[in-house]
This record gives C-alpha cells, sequence and structure tokens, in this order.
C-alpha cells in the first residue's frame, strides 16, 4: 500500500489493479479504524474525487443512510426544524455525522434545503417501491466491474438504497460524454442512469423492487436529490 500512496502523493496515476487495491484499503480503514480514516480522508478525498471520479464518504453512515431512514420513517423529517437539533431521535449510527454536519453552517443549510427538496418532491414520502428481498445484484457488461474507475464505487453507494434490487450496466461511451450524471425514469420498474468519469460514460439500468410507474418516479426523484442532480 505504501507504493500506491507515494504516487498519490506524487499525482501518479494509478493502474485499474492498484485502484481496486485503494478501495480495499479505504473499505477496510472505515470499517476497522476510524481514526486512521479520518486522516486518510482529510489527505486524500478530494484528490480521489478530482482524479478519479470517486466520492468516499467522510462517515461509514452518512447522507445516504439519513435519506433511507427518512424514507422509512418520514414522521422524522419535522426534526429538523428543531434548534438544538435533538439527536437522540436519531439512530445512533447518525450521530457522527449529523453532529458534524451541525457543526458547520454551510453543510447545515445544504442539508436543510436537500431536505425541504426532498420532502417536495415526494409529497407522500412512503410512495416508494418496497425494500427489496435479499441482497443487490450487479450485472457489468463483459464483467469490468473492476475495469471502470470509480464505477464500483458508485454502484455501492446506489446499493444504500433498499429499493434498488439490480444494477445493470450495459453502454459505454468514450466520445460524445454525457455532460452530467444523471436519473431518468424508464418503465414502472426500473430506471435509467449514467456515471461519467474521465475517460468514458457509463449507461446502467436500475432495476426496482416493485413494478409500479408512480412509485418508481418518485424513486427517481429521490435519487436525482440524494445525489445532488
Amino acid at each position: 500500500m505504501r507504493s500506491i500512496l507515494k504516487k498519490l502523493n506524487q499525482s501518479v496515476e494509478l493502474g485499474a489493479e492498484e485502484y481496486q487495491q485503494l478501495m480495499d484499503y479505504v473499505n477496510h480503514l472505515m470499517l476497522n479504524s476510524q481514526e486512521s480514516y479520518a486522516v486518510f480522508y482529510e489527505q486524500y478525498a478530494f484528490q480521489l474525487y478530482r482524479d478519479y471520479y470517486t466520492i468516499i464518504p467522510r462517515f461509514q453512515h452518512g447522507w445516504d443512510d439519513l435519506i433511507n431512514y427518512l424514507l422509512e420513517h418520514p414522521q422524522a423529517l419535522h426534526l429538523f426544524e428543531i434548534d438544538p437539533l435533538p439527536l437522540q431521535e436519531f439512530p445512533p449510527t447518525l450521530h457522527p455525522y449529523l453532529k458534524y454536519t451541525f457543526k458547520q453552517p454551510v453543510d447545515s443549510q445544504v442539508l436543510h434545503k436537500l431536505l425541504e427538496s426532498l420532502s417536495q418532491a415526494v409529497a407522500n414520502i412512503n410512495v416508494l417501491p418496497g425494500p427489496r428481498q435479499g441482497e443487490i445484484v450487479y450485472k457489468y457488461e463483459d464483467d469490468n466491474n473492476r475495469k471502470e474507475i470509480g464505477l464500483k464505487s458508485h454502484f455501492e453507494r446506489l446499493a444504500r438504497y433498499s429499493f434498488i434490487t439490480r444494477l445493470q450496466t450495459y453502454r459505454y461511451l468514450t466520445r460524445n460524454k454525457a455532460a452530467n450524471d444523471k436519473f431518468e425514469y424508464i418503465d414502472g420498474d426500473h430506471l435509467g442512469g449514467i456515471f461519467t468519469n474521465k475517460e468514458k460514460s457509463i449507461y446502467y439500468f436500475i432495476f426496482l423492487s416493485e413494478n409500479d410507474p408512480v412509485k418508481a418516479q418518485n424513486a427517481c426523484r429521490v435519487l436525482n436529490i440524494a445525489f445532488g442532480k
């Protein structure tokens, strides 16, 4: 790992195998050493996003977990109108993220705006596909889950949303790349997504746990808000 970190420090591009080794190392730190992970985050998070289109979270449980909690407990949305925020009303796993966010005025304002958008976008926040049964399924064209920089971490973030059952890539474009990542409604049981790294745009399907046009459109709105699209 020292040689890989040395390359990062020297801004030398990592190969696909080195990148995956780094991601495995990041996951190990996150799960086993929060202090070491915090040091790594401060030193490398921006660089990973800038050079590898990879977002690593500041906390093991953060924004996506909060969204999922609110989708399951919409009555908790009103808690964000209380000052100070009653942390005891939220799961302990979310406390580090919420404590940090509400100490940062800018982050706190952004969180409030996103939650307001979420509430408005899904008038009845419960009208979403139900949670999947079992583990999520990943399907990659040509089995290239380790070849496309940033794609695996992007899919793993999407997997936090329990109404998603399968993620399946189907097209890669090196020319005429998409200007932005986004999610689009396709049908009652699946959505379309686009992920772009520095080399290409990767198109994929997002299969849902139910076949319902209204619920699928709501799921699409939630993902676009959660991913800041």
